[in-house]
This record gives structure tokens, sequence and C-alpha cells, in this order.
């Protein structure tokens, strides 16, 4: 069965997932502007996999649709656009969505 999307909305969780993409990005040394990241947390650490990317905005629309990130749910706890075609990593978007809805 798959997923249910749910938008994350608490501007805490989405600074914490933006803070762990860019050390993932520094770390892997990625520089897509559009990146999809999966993120697991597995026996008390936290795994982030870049599972999509791409170069322009149109491009990512076709790899971050509902029903792809309903899939990568299957997969992972939670599942994050990162809008970086800005100048700084700082100013990027971040979009999240988990299997569960906020309470």
């Amino acid at each position: 069965m798959k997923s249910h999307p749910y938008k994350i909305n608490c501007p805490d969780r989405l600074d914490t997932l933006k803070v762990i993409i860019i050390n993932q990005r520094k770390k892997n040394k990625t520089r897509a502007s559009y990146e999809l990241y999966g993120i697991a947390c597995v026996n008390g650490s936290t795994e982030v996999d870049r599972v999509q990317y791409a170069p322009t905005s149109a491009d990512f629309s076709l790899v971050s649709t509902k029903a792809a990130i309903a899939c990568y749910l299957e997969v992972y706890d939670m599942v994050a656009e990162f809008r970086g075609a800005w100048k700084s990593d700082d100013v990027a978007k971040v979009v999240a969505y988990d299997k569960y809805p906020e309470a």
C-alpha cells in the first residue's frame, strides 16, 4: 500500500531538514539546482540519500510528482525537495513530505 504524502509545514522541521541537506551536499560535493532527498531514521541515526536531481525546474517537475514522492515514502520516512537554484544554499527552498500528518 502506497503512503500518502503529507506536506510538512512546521518551520523548525523544515529548517532542520535544510541544514541536514546542505551538510549532505557539502559532504558529497553535489551541486544540482534541484534535488530530491530521501531521509530515513534508522537505529538513532539519520540516513540521507539523494534520489533524484535535475538542472531545471521543468525537468525536476517530472521527477518530483506526488506519485513519485509516495513511492519514495515506501522506503524513506521523509522526502524533501531541495530547490537551490540561487547563488547560496542558505536561501534555497525546502519542501518536505512525511508518511504521517503533523499533530
